[in-house]
């Protein structure tokens, strides 16, 4: 992950207040917890969801059939998305978006947003704090990221790391 990177995680709505305490009484590890908790028993379209990533981040040639994936190159809007399924239902989905360029953040927040509001989900950011998929909650959350505040001012990043 690069550090101008922001997280999101894609969630159902659905059972959230019950998946909840099992998905943070997760055994810690080093990387993110899992977010399979969420999607038990939830049915979303993956192909309808895939077409509307497919518009906005290429495909990347990695992708299979249980974990779809896109990348874009690094030289340019280095955003990337990945959806893993078991039997075609969703048992993680995040995306990854590029703070370094305006309209790509606004280009893939709508994209996200309306993939929300088709499937009845929300967002997790990294702190696992849960919102509603709208633009300024999104991008209330984008200005409170480590990612933002490297990019806004990486001296005051780097000194927090001690």
């Amino acid at each position: 992950m690069a550090i101008w990177q922001y997280t999101l995680l894609i969630i159902p709505k659905a059972h959230f207040e019950d998946a909840y305490p099992a998905f943070m009484n997760q055994p810690v590890t080093q990387y993110r917890k899992d977010i399979f908790y969420f999607w038990t028993d939830f049915k979303a379209d993956v192909f309808k969801i895939a077409d509307k990533i497919d518009g906005i981040i290429p495909r990347a040639s990695w992708s299979s059939e249980k974990h779809l994936s896109w990348k874009k190159d690094g030289q340019l809007n280095d955003n990337d998305c990945s959806i893993f399924t078991n039997n075609l239902e969703v048992t993680n989905f995040s995306i990854r978006i590029d703070l370094r360029n305006r309209e790509n953040i606004l280009k893939i927040i709508k994209t996200v947003i309306e993939i929300c509001d088709e499937n009845d989900l929300m967002l997790m950011n990294l702190k696992y704090e849960a919102f509603e998929a709208n633009s300024k909650n999104i991008l209330e959350d984008i200005s409170k990221s480590n990612a933002n505040i490297f990019l806004t001012n990486p001296i005051k990043f780097l000194e927090s790391l001690k």
